[in-house]
């Protein structure tokens, strides 16, 4: 699932012919619309394994602006249900973010998520 402000080409040019592989590149320009497909996107996903793509421009300070730091642990904690729901497992690569004074709480709150709580 890919989380960044832009999207991840390049990982979907090394999945895209690969029948055990989905990217999800979620995109709205809002931070309710954002939240609701990474739910629903979890919500239905029926995999062994989720990877994210987690870019942290789309904060409220930073290139996006959309997101708050707590929407990075929902959307963790919504990462982390699904795995278990599925019996797999779930991991994330960062892919950035350009606000440093931000970058570390927000790549937090995601690991806290992530962790369950």
């Amino acid at each position: 699932m890919d989380i960044d402000l832009h999207y991840g080409d390049g990982t979907e040019n090394i999945l895209r012919n690969r029948s055990w592989a989905t990217v999800v590149n979620i995109e709205a320009h809002s931070r309710r619309r954002f939240l609701q497909q990474v739910e629903s996107a979890m919500k239905n996903c029926r995999v062994d394994l989720i990877g994210i793509s987690a870019g942290f421009d789309n904060h409220k300070e930073d290139w996006g602006g959309l997101l708050h730091t707590e929407d990075y642990e929902q959307i963790g904690s919504l990462v982390r249900s699904a795995a278990l729901r599925n019996g797999g497992g779930c991991f994330a690569v960062l892919e950035g973010g350009y606000n440093h004074d931000v970058l570390g709480e927000n790549v937090l709150a995601l690991i806290q998520g992530l962790a369950g709580g």
